[in-house]
Parts: structure tokens; C-alpha cells; sequence
């Protein structure tokens, strides 16, 4: 049982799709506007939805995304590279995680389409270096990839996001936050041996907050695409032996954690615990609700193995995840894409 996006409401995706025709922004090297900054600058401040169609090539820089009603895809075929050298220690109090990102998100009703976003800070203990620092609502992504090491995507609190047909990879609770989180047939991709794919936490037992995985394929990578020459091979996966039985799923970063994998594929790289505890000395599992429904693959639930902190859900149990079950509303979503 998959479930996606019901047929009765694509109707709304169709009119959503409509935002493309109107007002338009180019980026290029012969453009007005020659960076992904520069474009939005130029946006009026009002609610009209404005599209910046970006030309092949690559982009080094930061990207903030302060207003509302944006849309950035592609305006020709050919990879789309926005990328961005930025780090923070994270055993320091100094400055934030979030202030590393490739792209930050503050505005409401975001799209990205069809393109690449990178963080290249060279892999490093304990240093995050986010590709995405999501802090508004209705945010949507479609065939993007994110690349990272630690704390690759960030959905912060308050945050409602949605990720179709992306692929994301990192090593270090490289999907993390407070935040709701819907990811339908996307890659999560492991580079490190002993890494966790999710790290989420809520204020209380009834915040809203969560993080599910529907129709995605979880895999070990080697560190592939614009990492490949920034990784640390004493950190990293460097060869295929290494994958069996090391990874994670996820850890709470509190004991209200919400983290759910559904009808997806998950290899052989994930331990056969599943999931780990925060800490030794703060494990954080009272409380958590780490769910697991109908995955296939070497690493699916198998109840002999599977920690006691993680629970196998029913069918009926399973649909109250559903797209429709966690947002309610939908229409801020691209159900073409």
C-alpha cells in the first residue's frame, strides 16, 4: 500500500503549474542579473509569484530566499550547480549551523526544481556544512540534490516542507531538525560508516513535527558528485565492503523524536538494530515514535534485531502518515512535477 498523492486533487497541481507563465527573472552569464542573489534582489516586495529561470552552469554562492511566492528551476536543459564553501564547529558556542547553508529558506511557498545545491566545506570532524536551512512553510523540492556532510538539510521549527524525487546525501544526522518533513521516491544517500540519516526533535509529546519517508531508497554511497573531491577518506565510505551493517536510520535528538520510513527500499547498510540511541548518557527513548511499515531490502524491520525503542507499524497505523494525514491542505504542492 503506497501512499501518495491522491488522483482527485491534480487538478490543483495543474493550476499551480500556471506560476511558471507569468513573471520571470533570467540568470546568466549575459543577463542583468548574473547571480541567484542578484535575481531575488530585484523581486518587488509584494505576494505576486515570481520565477528565477536560471541558465546551465554553475553558481558559488549563498543563497537567501527571504520572500515569499518564489519559484527556481532551470531555464534550459543541462545541470544547474548552486554551491557554497561554508562550515561552523559545532563544539564551539559561536555562531550557527544554520549560517553555513548553501541555501537558506525564509519565505513561504517556495519551489526549487531540477537542480544541484552543495555544500564543498572539505569533510571535517564535528564541523556541519548545510545544503539547505529551511525555516518557512510550504517549502516543496523536485529533482534536487543536496550534497553534504554533517547536517546536510536543516527543517527547522515551525517548518512544513516537501521533497519529491531528490536525492540527498551526507553522513551525520544529515536530516535534522524540528520541523514536518515529507520525502516521497527520494534517495538518501550514506557516505560514512557509522552515520545517521535522521536526527529530529520535538518540544512536547504533542508538537507538531516529523520526519516521513515514502516510496524512497535508502542507500551507502562512496562520496559522489561535488563531493568526491572534498571528502575525507579516513572518514568516509571509500569502498563497497565497508557498507554491510553500519549506518543508522536515525537517532532522537530528544525523547520526542517522529521519524517514519514507509514503503521503501533500504539496503544493506543499515544496522540491524535500525535505529541508535542519542547517547550513552542520553539515549532519549522514552517517547520516541521511530515507525516502520512495509520497507523492503536487506535492511528492513526484522524483529529478532530491531532495538525495543522502534515499533513496526499496522496498516492502519501507517495511513495516518499519509500526505493528505500530515498536512491536510495541499495545494501549495506540485502534484505534476
Amino acid at each position: 500500500m503506497y501512499f501518495s498523492i491522491n488522483l482527485v486533487i491534480l487538478a490543483c497541481g495543474f493550476l499551480g503549474s500556471f506560476v511558471f507563465a507569468a513573471n520571470s527573472v533570467d540568470v546568466c552569464s549575459s543577463c542583468t542579473y548574473k547571480s541567484v542573489t542578484s535575481a531575488l534582489d530585484s523581486l518587488p516586495a509584494d505576494s505576486t509569484v515570481w520565477t528565477i529561470s536560471i541558465a546551465p552552469g554553475t553558481y558559488t554562492e549563498q543563497v537567501k530566499i527571504s520572500r515569499s511566492n518564489v519559484i527556481l528551476k532551470p531555464s534550459a536543459s543541462g545541470k544547474v550547480q548552486i554551491q557554497y564553501n561554508g562550515m561552523r564547529d559545532t563544539q564551539t558556542s559561536t555562531g550557527t549551523n544554520e549560517q553555513s547553508a548553501t541555501i537558506s529558506v525564509y519565505g513561504s511557498n517556495v519551489k526549487i526544481y531540477d537542480m544541484i545545491i552543495a555544500n564543498i566545506y572539505p569533510q571535517t570532524t564535528n564541523i556541519a556544512n548545510l545544503a539547505l536551512n529551511l525555516q518557512a512553510t510550504q517549502a516543496s523540492f523536485y529533482n534536487v540534490k543536496f550534497y553534504g556532510f554533517q547536517d546536510t538539510v536543516l527543517i527547522a521549527t515551525g517548518a512544513t516542507s516537501y521533497f519529491k524525487s531528490c536525492y540527498i546525501e551526507g553522513s551525520v544526522d544529515y536530516i535534522w531538525g524540528y520541523g514536518v518533513a515529507y520525502f516521497e521516491a527520494t534517495t538518501l544517500g550514506t557516505n560514512k560508516r557509522g552515520g545517521y540519516i535522521t536526527a529530529h526533535k520535538r518540544k512536547d509529546a504533542t508538537s507538531v513535527g516529523g520526519f516521513y519517508f515514502n516510496g524512497c531508497t535508502v542507500i551507502p554511497t562512496i562520496p559522489s558528485g561535488p563531493l568526491t573531491s572534498t571528502a575525507d577518506p579516513s572518514q568516509s565510505f571509500t569502498s563497497a565492503s565497508q557498507f554491510p551493517n553500519s549506518c543508522y536510520l536515525g537517532r532522537p535528538w530528544n525523547q520526542y523524536a517522529r521519524v517514519v520510513y514507509m514503503n521503501s527500499e533500504l539496503y544493506s547498510h543499515i544496522n540491524s538494530g535500525g535505529w541508535a540511541k542519542w547517547s550513552t548518557s542520553s539515549p532519549n527513548t522514552d517517547g520516541v515514535l521511530f515507525g516502520e511499515y512495509n520497507n523492503s531490502g536487506p535492511g528492513k524491520w526484522n524483529a529478532t534485531t530491531r532495538v525495543s525503542f522502534a515499533t513496526l507499524l499496522t496498516e492502519t497505523e501507517a495511513s495516518s502518515y499519509s500526505l493528505g494525514s500530515i498536512f491536510g491542505s495541499i495545494n501549495w504542492i506540485d502534484t505534476i512535477a
